[in-house]
Protein backbone atom coordinates (compact mmCIF):
# COMPACT_ATOMS: atom_id res chain seq x y z
CA UNK A 1 0.00 0.00 0.00
CA UNK A 2 1.64 3.53 -0.98
CA UNK A 3 3.08 5.83 1.61
CA UNK A 4 0.61 8.47 1.02
CA UNK A 5 -2.09 6.85 2.66
CA UNK A 6 -0.55 6.13 6.06
CA UNK A 7 -3.55 6.11 8.23
CA UNK A 8 -5.11 3.08 5.83
CA UNK A 9 -1.64 1.28 5.68
CA UNK A 10 -1.48 1.30 9.08
CA UNK A 11 -5.06 0.23 9.75
CA UNK A 12 -4.65 -3.01 7.28
CA UNK A 13 -1.21 -3.98 9.24
CA UNK A 14 -3.87 -3.89 12.77
CA UNK A 15 -6.51 -5.48 11.05
CA UNK A 16 -5.37 -8.82 12.06
CA UNK A 17 -5.10 -8.37 15.44
CA UNK A 18 -8.08 -5.97 15.88
CA UNK A 19 -10.35 -6.73 12.75
CA UNK A 20 -12.28 -10.13 12.66
CA UNK A 21 -13.83 -9.36 9.54
CA UNK A 22 -12.37 -6.79 7.27
CA UNK A 23 -12.47 -6.41 3.20
CA UNK A 24 -10.03 -4.48 1.15
CA UNK A 25 -10.73 -4.01 -2.42
CA UNK A 26 -8.43 -2.57 -4.81
CA UNK A 27 -10.34 -1.16 -8.58
CA UNK A 28 -8.78 0.39 -11.11
CA UNK A 29 -5.16 1.23 -9.86
CA UNK A 30 -7.08 3.12 -6.80
CA UNK A 31 -7.03 1.75 -3.19
CA UNK A 32 -9.88 1.75 -1.10
CA UNK A 33 -10.69 0.67 2.13
CA UNK A 34 -13.63 -0.73 3.41
CA UNK A 35 -13.74 -2.68 7.19
CA UNK A 36 -16.74 -4.71 8.98
CA UNK A 37 -15.66 -4.00 12.43
CA UNK A 38 -17.43 -7.07 13.81
CA UNK A 39 -16.65 -7.97 17.01
CA UNK A 40 -14.47 -4.88 17.71
CA UNK A 41 -14.95 -2.92 21.27
CA UNK A 42 -14.61 0.57 21.53
CA UNK A 43 -11.40 1.12 23.59
CA UNK A 44 -9.98 -1.26 20.63
CA UNK A 45 -11.70 1.23 18.28
CA UNK A 46 -10.23 4.48 20.11
CA UNK A 47 -6.96 2.84 20.32
CA UNK A 48 -6.80 2.45 16.36
CA UNK A 49 -7.55 5.91 15.70
CA UNK A 50 -5.64 7.54 18.43
CA UNK A 51 -2.70 5.11 16.73
CA UNK A 52 -3.38 6.13 13.10
CA UNK A 53 -3.41 9.66 14.21
CA UNK A 54 -0.08 9.76 15.49
CA UNK A 55 0.95 7.74 12.53
CA UNK A 56 -0.64 10.48 10.37
CA UNK A 57 1.40 13.24 12.65
CA UNK A 58 5.00 11.77 12.26
CA UNK A 59 4.07 11.05 8.07
CA UNK A 60 2.89 14.97 8.11
CA UNK A 61 6.53 15.90 9.50
CA UNK A 62 8.59 13.97 7.00
CA UNK A 63 10.76 16.49 5.23
CA UNK A 64 10.55 19.60 7.92
CA UNK A 65 12.90 20.01 9.74
CA UNK A 66 14.66 18.11 12.88
CA UNK A 67 15.12 18.98 16.07
CA UNK A 68 17.27 22.04 16.29
CA UNK A 69 18.26 25.10 18.29
CA UNK A 70 17.94 28.19 16.44
CA UNK A 71 20.51 30.91 17.97
CA UNK A 72 18.31 34.45 17.12
CA UNK A 73 20.88 37.64 17.39
CA UNK A 74 19.12 39.61 19.14
CA UNK A 75 18.96 43.25 17.05
CA UNK A 76 16.74 45.87 18.77
CA UNK A 77 14.83 47.08 15.26
CA UNK A 78 14.90 43.95 13.69
CA UNK A 79 14.72 40.73 15.91
CA UNK A 80 13.49 40.81 19.68
CA UNK A 81 11.41 37.74 19.47
CA UNK A 82 8.76 39.47 21.59
CA UNK A 83 8.04 42.78 20.01
CA UNK A 84 6.98 41.80 16.09
CA UNK A 85 9.78 43.42 14.17
CA UNK A 86 10.64 42.31 10.75
CA UNK A 87 12.89 39.41 11.46
CA UNK A 88 10.54 37.84 13.94
CA UNK A 89 7.59 38.34 11.45
CA UNK A 90 9.86 37.17 9.00
CA UNK A 91 10.28 33.70 11.63
CA UNK A 92 6.97 33.25 11.87
CA UNK A 93 6.64 33.19 7.97
CA UNK A 94 9.53 30.46 7.78
CA UNK A 95 9.20 28.38 11.14
CA UNK A 96 6.25 29.29 12.88
CA UNK A 97 4.66 26.29 12.17
CA UNK A 98 7.13 24.03 13.15
CA UNK A 99 8.12 25.46 16.77
CA UNK A 100 7.69 22.19 18.78
CA UNK A 101 10.95 21.02 16.14
CA UNK A 102 12.67 24.43 16.28
CA UNK A 103 14.08 25.75 19.77
CA UNK A 104 14.24 29.46 19.05
CA UNK A 105 16.61 31.64 21.75
CA UNK A 106 17.34 35.24 20.85
CA UNK A 107 20.39 35.79 22.57
CA UNK A 108 23.12 39.57 22.59
CA UNK A 109 24.86 39.82 19.45
CA UNK A 110 28.53 38.99 21.50
CA UNK A 111 27.02 35.77 22.45
CA UNK A 112 25.31 34.21 19.77
CA UNK A 113 28.28 32.93 18.06
CA UNK A 114 29.98 31.42 21.51
CA UNK A 115 26.70 29.33 21.95
CA UNK A 116 26.16 28.45 18.15
CA UNK A 117 29.96 27.55 17.81
CA UNK A 118 30.30 24.32 20.46
CA UNK A 119 26.28 23.23 19.42
CA UNK A 120 26.55 20.74 16.54
CA UNK A 121 22.84 20.62 16.55
CA UNK A 122 22.61 24.37 16.40
CA UNK A 123 21.86 27.04 14.02
CA UNK A 124 22.07 30.70 14.37
CA UNK A 125 20.37 33.74 12.63
CA UNK A 126 20.68 36.49 11.49
CA UNK A 127 24.78 36.58 10.73
CA UNK A 128 27.02 35.85 7.92
CA UNK A 129 29.57 33.82 7.26
CA UNK A 130 32.59 36.36 7.31
CA UNK A 131 31.83 38.14 10.28
CA UNK A 132 31.91 35.21 12.19
CA UNK A 133 35.83 35.55 11.45
CA UNK A 134 36.26 31.81 12.11
CA UNK A 135 38.24 31.05 8.67
CA UNK A 136 39.75 28.26 9.84
CA UNK A 137 36.60 26.53 10.77
CA UNK A 138 34.17 28.12 8.14
CA UNK A 139 34.32 24.98 5.79
CA UNK A 140 32.16 22.72 8.99
CA UNK A 141 29.08 25.50 8.83
CA UNK A 142 26.72 25.00 5.85
CA UNK A 143 25.32 28.77 4.47
CA UNK A 144 21.30 29.14 3.41
CA UNK A 145 20.08 31.81 0.36
CA UNK A 146 20.41 34.98 1.42
CA UNK A 147 17.74 36.65 3.31
CA UNK A 148 19.12 40.48 2.40
CA UNK A 149 21.83 42.15 2.25
CA UNK A 150 23.26 44.43 5.49
CA UNK A 151 26.06 47.22 4.95
CA UNK A 152 28.47 48.91 6.67
CA UNK A 153 28.02 52.62 6.66
CA UNK A 154 29.62 55.66 8.46
CA UNK A 155 27.00 58.28 10.11
CA UNK A 156 28.29 61.83 10.97
CA UNK A 157 26.15 64.86 12.64
CA UNK A 158 23.59 66.70 9.69
CA UNK A 159 26.23 69.77 9.60
CA UNK A 160 28.34 67.81 7.55
CA UNK A 161 27.43 67.91 3.98
CA UNK A 162 30.48 66.40 2.31
CA UNK A 163 31.67 63.17 1.89
CA UNK A 164 33.21 62.01 4.98
CA UNK A 165 36.06 58.66 5.50
CA UNK A 166 36.65 56.78 8.93
CA UNK A 167 40.03 57.97 8.72
CA UNK A 168 39.10 61.42 8.76
CA UNK A 169 38.05 60.92 12.17
CA UNK A 170 40.26 60.04 15.84
CA UNK A 171 39.41 56.21 15.69
CA UNK A 172 38.66 56.70 19.60
CA UNK A 173 35.89 59.08 18.79
CA UNK A 174 34.63 56.74 16.02
CA UNK A 175 31.48 54.53 17.99
CA UNK A 176 29.97 51.33 16.62
CA UNK A 177 27.73 48.21 17.25
CA UNK A 178 28.72 45.98 20.36
CA UNK A 179 29.32 42.86 18.51
CA UNK A 180 30.04 43.70 15.14
CA UNK A 181 32.15 41.34 13.06
CA UNK A 182 31.60 44.15 10.01
CA UNK A 183 34.06 46.63 11.28
CA UNK A 184 37.45 44.37 11.96
CA UNK A 185 38.71 44.79 8.71
CA UNK A 186 38.93 48.75 9.19
CA UNK A 187 41.95 50.50 10.10
CA UNK A 188 42.45 51.04 13.82
CA UNK A 189 39.07 49.56 14.46
CA UNK A 190 40.62 48.22 17.93
CA UNK A 191 40.40 52.03 19.48
CA UNK A 192 36.60 52.37 18.35
CA UNK A 193 34.23 52.97 20.99
CA UNK A 194 31.56 49.34 21.05
CA UNK A 195 28.11 51.03 22.16
CA UNK A 196 25.21 48.45 23.00
CA UNK A 197 22.33 50.12 20.60
CA UNK A 198 21.76 52.08 17.71
CA UNK A 199 19.98 54.14 19.81
CA UNK A 200 22.71 55.43 22.49
CA UNK A 201 25.22 55.78 19.05
CA UNK A 202 22.42 58.53 17.57
CA UNK A 203 22.20 59.64 21.17
CA UNK A 204 25.96 60.03 21.48
CA UNK A 205 26.56 61.69 18.25
CA UNK A 206 24.21 64.53 18.79
CA UNK A 207 25.24 65.05 22.09
CA UNK A 208 29.07 65.74 20.69
CA UNK A 209 30.04 62.76 22.64
CA UNK A 210 31.40 60.88 19.46
CA UNK A 211 32.19 62.63 16.04
CA UNK A 212 30.87 59.47 14.06
CA UNK A 213 29.77 56.03 14.26
CA UNK A 214 29.66 53.22 12.01
CA UNK A 215 26.28 51.30 11.66
CA UNK A 216 24.66 48.94 9.96
CA UNK A 217 22.22 49.53 7.35
CA UNK A 218 18.89 48.90 7.24
CA UNK A 219 18.98 48.79 11.33
CA UNK A 220 20.42 52.35 11.53
CA UNK A 221 17.89 53.64 9.46
CA UNK A 222 14.94 51.70 11.07
CA UNK A 223 16.19 53.23 14.57
CA UNK A 224 16.05 56.83 12.64
CA UNK A 225 12.64 55.84 11.88
CA UNK A 226 11.68 54.65 15.33
CA UNK A 227 13.05 57.86 16.56
CA UNK A 228 11.34 60.25 14.25
CA UNK A 229 14.60 61.55 12.90
CA UNK A 230 14.55 59.97 9.44
CA UNK A 231 16.70 62.53 7.60
CA UNK A 232 19.10 63.56 11.24
CA UNK A 233 22.65 62.46 10.11
CA UNK A 234 24.66 62.69 7.01
CA UNK A 235 25.30 59.02 5.83
CA UNK A 236 28.64 58.08 3.50
CA UNK A 237 29.00 54.60 2.34
CA UNK A 238 32.57 52.71 3.22
CA UNK A 239 34.74 52.47 -0.01
CA UNK A 240 37.71 51.45 2.07
CA UNK A 241 36.16 47.51 1.08
CA UNK A 242 32.99 46.52 -0.48
CA UNK A 243 31.07 45.77 3.42
CA UNK A 244 28.18 44.27 2.21
CA UNK A 245 27.45 41.28 3.83
CA UNK A 246 24.80 38.77 2.51
CA UNK A 247 22.30 38.13 6.30
CA UNK A 248 21.90 34.45 6.33
CA UNK A 249 21.06 31.06 8.32
CA UNK A 250 24.32 29.44 9.29
CA UNK A 251 24.26 25.83 10.41
CA UNK A 252 26.60 23.09 11.43
CA UNK A 253 27.55 20.58 8.59
CA UNK A 254 25.68 17.44 10.45
CA UNK A 255 22.85 15.49 9.45
CA UNK A 256 20.60 17.70 11.25
CA UNK A 257 21.92 21.66 9.86
CA UNK A 258 21.68 19.78 6.41
CA UNK A 259 18.12 19.03 6.75
CA UNK A 260 17.74 22.61 8.35
CA UNK A 261 19.40 24.38 5.59
CA UNK A 262 17.08 22.42 2.55
CA UNK A 263 14.04 23.27 4.25
CA UNK A 264 14.62 26.76 4.74
CA UNK A 265 16.18 27.32 1.83
CA UNK A 266 13.09 26.36 0.36
CA UNK A 267 11.44 28.79 2.51
CA UNK A 268 13.27 31.52 1.73
CA UNK A 269 12.85 31.42 -2.27
CA UNK A 270 9.14 31.08 -1.71
CA UNK A 271 8.64 33.80 0.28
CA UNK A 272 10.85 35.60 -1.84
CA UNK A 273 9.31 34.98 -5.16
CA UNK A 274 5.74 35.91 -3.32
CA UNK A 275 6.66 39.45 -2.45
CA UNK A 276 6.02 38.67 0.81
CA UNK A 277 9.82 38.99 1.80
CA UNK A 278 9.76 42.78 0.30
CA UNK A 279 6.38 42.76 2.35
CA UNK A 280 7.73 41.84 5.79
CA UNK A 281 11.46 43.53 5.35
CA UNK A 282 10.10 46.65 4.12
CA UNK A 283 11.75 49.62 1.77
CA UNK A 284 14.51 50.05 3.32
CA UNK A 285 15.64 46.44 2.79
CA UNK A 286 18.56 45.52 0.44
CA UNK A 287 17.67 41.97 -1.52
CA UNK A 288 19.31 39.90 -3.51
CA UNK A 289 18.21 39.14 -6.87
CA UNK A 290 15.56 37.13 -7.21
CA UNK A 291 16.49 33.91 -8.30
CA UNK A 292 14.63 32.44 -11.61
CA UNK A 293 15.32 29.73 -14.17
CA UNK A 294 16.75 31.93 -16.70
CA UNK A 295 19.54 33.16 -14.83
CA UNK A 296 20.05 30.02 -12.73
CA UNK A 297 20.64 28.86 -15.94
CA UNK A 298 23.32 31.54 -17.25
CA UNK A 299 25.21 30.86 -13.41
CA UNK A 300 25.74 27.34 -15.25
CA UNK A 301 27.49 27.96 -18.74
Amino acid sequence: MPSSYPVANFLVQMQAKLVPSYLVRLSNGRQTLAMVFGKLTFPAFLSVCIAACIVFSLSAKAGQFDQTTLYLNYLPHRLTETSGQQYDRLLEELIGDDDRAVFRQAVPLARGKALFLPNPDACLFPTNILALRIDQNAYKLLVSETVDIVSLRLYTARSSTSFASVTDFDPRRVGFISGSGAIQSLPNSDQFVAIPSEKQLIAMLELGRLDAFLGHHPDTALALDHLGKPDALHVSPITIKNLRFPVTFICHDTAVGRTFISEINKRIAAVHKSGRLRDILGPHADLPELKTAENTEDMTR
